[in-house]
């Protein structure tokens, strides 16, 4: 493995760990959109702890919550709801996974680590959850992967993109 991508995501998992990638206000407008439906909320917070898989596998066909995993296991992004925020993400897809991309790749510097606490904190999130989920050669693999397959609605907003997707399953 390379030292110069391990370097920068291990300090950014650190830093995300002490709150200087702290997202409460996205957390709390999603806390507020998942309680408008308390089933959406519970099958999000059963993906984000036991993962999409073994919710999809656990779910009773036709409910809420296989209807979810589902939608998100077919989704090239679909992963990425396990960032407590995601719902939410203003972010254009595009732009989020050019900045993933770009945050996987680069060397470690101070000022790259500045420039990453002043404009790539909320990718940097969504990088700390694919690192520990895939590592980060695969991670990155999959981040582009994940860009090709996302191209159809690059210019969504992440959480527009979400919501769309989950509001197919609200109270069937």
């Amino acid at each position: 493995m390379q030292l110069k991508t391990v370097v920068p995501a291990v300090v950014a998992l650190g830093l995300s760990g002490c709150g200087y990638f702290g997202g409460d206000e996205k957390q709390q407008l999603e806390q507020a959109w998942l309680a408008k439906d308390e089933q959406l909320q519970q099958v999000i917070e059963q993906i984000r702890s036991q993962g999409i898989d073994a919710v999809a596998k656990g779910a009773a066909a036709g409910s809420v919550a296989a209807c979810v995993a589902g939608k998100l296991e077919m989704d090239p992004l679909g992963e990425l709801v396990n960032v407590e925020g995601a719902l939410v993400e203003s972010a254009k897809i595009a732009e989020l996974m050019s900045e993933l991309e770009g945050l996987l790749e680069q060397d470690f510097s101070l000022e790259n680590m500045s420039s990453l606490l002043q404009k790539g904190a909320d990718a940097a999130a969504y990088a700390k959850q694919i690192i520990a989920d895939q590592g980060i050669e695969k991670g990155l693999a999959h981040i582009e992967q994940m860009a090709t397959a996302s191209e159809e609605f690059a210019s969504q907003d992440l959480g527009a993109h979400f919501q769309q997707l989950l509001s197919e399953c609200q109270q069937q």
